[in-house]
């Protein structure tokens, strides 16, 4: 790509619209239509005149050179060629473009690739893949002898490192890391996380641009929002719902760097054109009982991506006064050298992002209102700032007094997202080891009059379906009620590298198709509490209510502001 050159586009369909979305930087001098596209459907997407490809040579002095964008482009590039234009020369496919946005080339010796992680991750990077021959999958303590077909093998089963490149696909991975790098191996030479695969802007291009069919619906969540997650991994929706990332702020880019990038701009593409090309659809609810086809809104511009989330969630540190058996074996605290790359998370966050956030929602990761690096956000000056301020915890901590501190340091609307997944002492202290379900109880009691005041303006328990627990669903949905609550959301439990493929089998109450509930489930969901307005089955989908609305803004708004209308409007 050339900035020195003018550009004609030859083609007024959606790939050349995609197209200028992410290249607005060219200067393009006309637009040239063939016999089947309408002009008049491209004025507002483009500024040059717009012509006729009859028109092509009489006009050959005002383009150095044409860009031909279309899903075919054989009849466009056989006009081309039979006018005597030369491909490499006189005319590019919009393709050719695509490279010059990578920073970097991954694997640049082509060698065999090892993925490192058999869990979620791993399944995730398998499934995107369409571009690399994967050799094995490596894992420390595999429970499976293969994932998807590839072999998995034990690190002490390679014999020289260096023959390969090694993508990691572990979410917590600096002991990978580090003994990669003790092996001689060079970060983006030798190996990558598997973030960096799955965020190569010309790759991540391919797919949404070439994508032909398109959701019936409009969703702009990667315009305004992000989620730092662990190890300050930067994305731009429901970490459940995308598997690309945008990059980490520590150690390697800033914030906005990030947020200004090709690749959030890809995928806020994505977004705006109705592909979702990197959304989940089989866990997003937005996405049951939606429908594709092949019609393109030519005539209106895509919207662009604000200058700084205005939404955001934060969930990177892992402290926590549990050991859930879904989570974790053991309690884990963040300390020492850990605990100072997680402060230098937090302390990025308030200094780049919290300024200018509207909407902040924390924690994704650990207990909120434990650990010392939440509290530093929770606690700063610029929280007066924020309008809304919603709390992801499990509860036991939240007492008059907390309560009471967080309303010293904000003045915004308070919401609260409590995670249970049990209405019994005996399940709930099985399933959240080192938690007593009396505390809970009193606290959740506490925050029911806090809601009925109104000093809560929202109240949610949550509760992940498993074999343990789906027989306590009825019951938990009538305690949300008997409080008084404003949802109680159910979903299915999701496999985080905690079990062998055999063991989620057994304990998921979803069949192997992740969509449609297992009998004994079926028989449970047939309980008349679950047609009650306060139940959400969120990601059992086949007893999701579909959604209506054809236009969210944000999906962390819309889903509360359907329980509560309202809720996101300036009056307290």
């Amino acid at each position: 790509m050339n900035h020195n050159l003018t550009y004609a586009i030859y083609g007024i369909n959606r790939v050349s619209k995609d197209f200028l979305y992410i290249f607005d930087k060219l200067n393009i001098s006309l637009a040239f239509a063939s016999k089947n596209e309408t002009p008049k459907d491209f004025n507002r997407i483009i500024s040059a005149p717009i012509i006729s490809e009859n028109e092509i040579t009489g006009n050959r002095n005002k383009f150095d050179a044409i860009i031909v964008c279309d899903f075919d482009k054989s009849a466009k590039t056989k006009f081309l060629d039979k006018l005597g234009y030369k491909y490499g020369k006189d005319y590019f496919y919009e393709e050719d473009f695509f490279d010059v946005l990578d920073d970097s080339v991954l694997n640049p010796e082509k060698k065999p690739i090892l993925i490192w992680g058999a869990g979620r991750k791993g399944e995730a990077f398998i499934r995107w893949n369409k571009w690399f021959d994967v050799e094995k999958v490596i894992d420390s303590n595999p429970k499976e002898e293969k994932l998807f077909g590839y072999q998995i093998v034990k690190p002490n089963d390679i014999i020289d490192w260096k023959d390969y490149f090694i993508i990691v696909t572990v979410v917590k991975n600096d002991d990978i890391i580090n003994f990669l790098e003790s092996k001689g191996l060079v970060y983006n030479k030798d190996y990558c996380k598997f973030y960096d695969f799955m965020s190569y802007p010309s790759m991540m291009l391919r797919q949404t641009i070439f994508e032909k069919k398109v959701y019936d619906f409009n969703c702009n969540t990667m315009l305004n929002h992000a989620e730092i997650g662990s190890q300050g991994n930067t994305i731009c929706c429901c970490s459940t719902f995308i598997d690309n990332s945008l990059g980490y702020i520590v150690n390697t880019h800033k914030f906005h760097a990030l947020w200004n990038s090709n690749i959030h701009k890809i995928m806020c593409l994505s977004n705006v054109n109705r592909t979702y090309s990197f959304c989940r659809t089989d866990m997003c609810p937005l996405f049951v009982g939606r429908h594709l086809s092949e019609q393109y809104n030519l005539a209106e511009p895509y919207p662009r991506f604000e200058n700084s989330p205005n939404t955001v969630l934060v969930g990177f540190d892992y402290t926590c006064n549990l050991k859930c058996i879904t989570c974790r074996s053991d309690y884990r605290f963040a300390r020492d050298e850990d605990q100072r790359k997680i402060q230098g998370i937090a302390d990025t966050f308030r200094k780049e992002i919290l300024p200018g956030c509207e909407f902040l929602i924390m924690a994704g990761d650990g207990e909120v209102l434990m650990t010392k690096a939440y509290q530093s956000i929770y606690d700063d000056p610029a929280m007066k700032n924020v309008k809304y301020f919603r709390l992801l915890t499990n509860g036991l901590l939240f007492t008059p007094a907390k309560w009471k501190e967080l309303r010293e340091h904000t003045d915004a609307k308070i919401m609260m997202t409590v995670s249970i997944d049990a209405a019994t002492p005996e399940t709930y202290e099985k399933i959240r080891r080192g938690g007593r379900f009396d505390i809970l109880k009193r606290n959740m009691e506490y925050a029911a009059k806090l809601r009925h005041s109104g000093e809560l303006s929202y109240l949610r328990f949550n509760f992940v379906v498993q074999r343990m627990n789906y027989k306590e669903m009825p019951l938990f949905a009538e305690w949300g009620k008997q409080l008084g609550i404003d949802e109680v959301f159910f979903t299915k439990i999701l496999n985080w590298g905690t079990y062998s493929h055999e063991e989620f089998r057994n304990i998921s109450m979803m069949e192997e198709d992740g969509i449609t509930p297992k009998p004994e489930l079926e028989k449970v969901l047939e309980t008349p509490v679950f047609s009650d307005k306060i139940v959400d089955l969120g990601t059992i989908r086949s007893h999701h209510q579909a959604v209506d609305l054809i236009d969210i803004n944000n999906y962390y708004r819309w889903e509360l502001e359907r329980k509560v209308p309202g809720l996101f409007s300036e009056k307290c």
